[in-house]
């Protein structure tokens, strides 16, 4: 008899709790750096995996470094997916081949001439700067042995100040990221 009441008195008074706690407000806009035109022909079989990348940088929230240096996240704007995923979607659509020249995600589970490992070191606004920052390393095949290695640095500056334009420059430096790392794995996999 009193159980049922000591549960349903619990019920209430969790239910409570959870409506004073501030829900976060959602953003005004959401951001996407796909879907993008292939731009570069591959010669062998390349698996990307997602890329690395710190909690701040790689989820949905857009996070802004202030004039003392700190990372604030931008409430306004986010992006529409993880960042690292849309990272590597990105790249994905601007490579290109034929026959068993693809590019796959690893997700895919298949065995490929080349593994393209990353990490995102940078993905912030400053200011009106967007910036992307990211090391990519080229394995070989089954061996997995490291093959060739590249450091890329992007940015775009945002045509002014609101969040929505600085936003829209970050979706620029990330783009510009992922075609300098397509084009170092269409070069560096390209077969003799």
């Amino acid at each position: 008899m009193f159980r049922p009441l000591i549960l349903a008195a619990a019920a209430v008074s969790l239910g409570a709790c959870a409506s004073v706690i501030p829900q976060r407000e959602p953003a005004n806009a959401l951001y996407r750096l796909s879907p993008l035109e292939p731009a570069y022909q591959l010669s062998a079989s390349v698996t990307v995996r997602e890329p690395e990348a710190s909690r701040l940088l790689s989820g949905r929230a857009i996070a802004a470094e202030d004039e003392t240096g700190a990372l604030r996240y931008v409430r306004s704007v986010q992006w529409t997916d993880r960042a690292t995923s849309l990272m590597q979607e990105a790249l994905l659509d601007l490579l290109s081949g034929e026959g068993g020249n693809v590019a796959l995600p690893a997700q895919a589970g298949a065995l490929t001439d080349f593994e393209f490992s990353w990490r995102i070191s940078d993905l912030t606004l400053k200011g009106e700067t967007a910036r992307c920052r990211l090391e990519g390393t080229t394995l070989k095949g089954q061996e997995r042995s490291v093959f060739r290695q590249t450091s890329i640095a992007t940015s775009a500056n945002a045509r002014a100040g609101t969040d929505a334009a600085r936003a829209e420059a970050l979706v620029e430096a990330g783009r510009s990221c992922a075609r300098e790392a397509a084009a170092f794995i269409a070069e560096s996999t390209r077969q003799p």
